[in-house]
C-alpha cells in the first residue's frame, strides 16, 4: 500500500541526484514521479516505487509507450552504521528494437545505439554529517551496438562498437543545505541513468541544485513538488567532441511521497 507522506530534502531518499548513483533505496510504499520540463519536449516521464524496504523499481512510461522494454531494479544490501556506508546493488536492462541517435539535435556529435544495453553496479553512500553525503559507484556495462561520430566536423572521426563491455564508475557529493535546497556534483565515466542515459565511453560532469520550494504548503501536490536544475557537461574522446554548460539551467520536475 502506498502511503502519501511529507518528506524534506535533508532527509529525502535520492536515487540519482544530478545523475549520480547513491546507496539509497526507497522505503516500502515510497513513490516518485519524474517529468522533464516541457520546454525540452513532451514526455510521460518515469516513476520510482519502493516495492519493499529492500527493493526499489523503476517504471519508465516513455520507454514502454515507445515500444522499448526497460527495467531498473535496486536492492538494499547494507544500511549505514558508523563508518560503514549505505550499500545498494543496481541493475538496468534496456532493449532498443531500432537504432536511435541520442544527440540528433546536436550538429557535431552523433551517438547511436541499438539492441540490448545493460549495466550492473554497486552503489555506496557515506553520510558524513546530517547534511553532507558522498557517493561512490562502480560496475560494468554492456552495449550490443554503439556508433559515435563528430557529424559535420573536419577531420571526421567515427567509431563503431559491437557487443561492447566496459567498466563504469561515478563519484558524487551532496550538500543538503536546508529542507528546501540541496547542492550536488557528480563526475562519471561510462553509462549514467538520467542525462544521455545508457551511453558508454562518456566522460561526464554534472552540478546543480534540487529545490523543494513549497515544503510547508498545506497542499500535497505543492508540498511534495521538487525541481532539479543541472549543468550537464560531457565529452567523447572517440569523436573529439563534447558539450558544456556554464550554469545549471536544464531542469526536470518530480514529486516524491515518503513510504511506510
Amino acid at each position: 500500500m502506498i502511503i502519501l507522506m511529507q518528506s524534506v530534502l535533508t532527509e529525502e531518499n535520492m536515487l540519482h541526484p544530478l545523475d549520480s548513483f547513491t546507496g539509497d533505496c526507497f522505503n516500502g510504499g515510497e513513490f516518485s514521479y519524474n517529468l522533464p520540463f516541457p520546454l525540452f519536449g513532451l514526455s510521460p516521464g518515469w516513476a520510482w516505487w519502493g516495492v519493499t524496504d529492500w527493493l526499489t523499481t523503476e517504471v519508465d512510461f516513455e520507454c514502454w509507450l515507445g515500444g522499448v522494454p526497460s527495467f531498473n531494479l535496486r536492492l538494499k544490501l547494507l544500511n549505514p552504521k558508523g563508518i560503514l556506508p549505505e550499500v545498494a546493488h543496481e541493475a538496468m536492462f534496456q532493449f532498443l528494437p531500432d537504432t536511435i541517435n541520442q544527440l540528433e539535435d546536436y550538429d557535431y556529435l552523433n551517438v547511436r545505439r541499438k539492441g540490448i544495453s545493460y549495466y550492473d553496479r554497486l552503489n555506496l553512500t557515506w553520510r558524513v554529517t546530517r547534511s553532507i553525503r558522498i557517493h561512490l559507484s562502480g560496475g560494468v556495462s554492456y552495449c550490443e551496438y554503439l556508433e559515435i561520430d563528430n557529424g559535420r566536423r573536419s577531420p571526421f572521426y567515427q567509431w563503431e562498437f559491437k557487443n561492447y563491455l566496459e567498466p563504469t564508475f561515478a563519484f558524487g557529493f551532496d550538500w543538503r543545505m536546508s529542507e528546501r535546497a540541496s547542492f550536488h556534483i557528480t563526475g562519471s565515466y561510462g553509462v549514467t541513468f538520467i542525462y544521455l542515459d545508457n551511453v558508454p565511453r562518456k566522460y561526464q560532469l554534472c552540478f546543480g541544485f534540487r529545490l523543494a520550494p513549497f515544503v510547508k504548503s498545506r497542499w500535497g501536490l505543492l508540498r511534495n513538488f521538487r525541481v532539479e536544475f543541472s549543468s550537464i557537461n560531457f565529452y567523447f574522446e572517440d569523436a573529439r567532441e563534447g558539450m558544456a554548460m556554464i550554469a545549471p539551467i536544464y531542469p526536470y520536475l518530480y514529486w516524491q511521497w515518503g513510504g511506510d
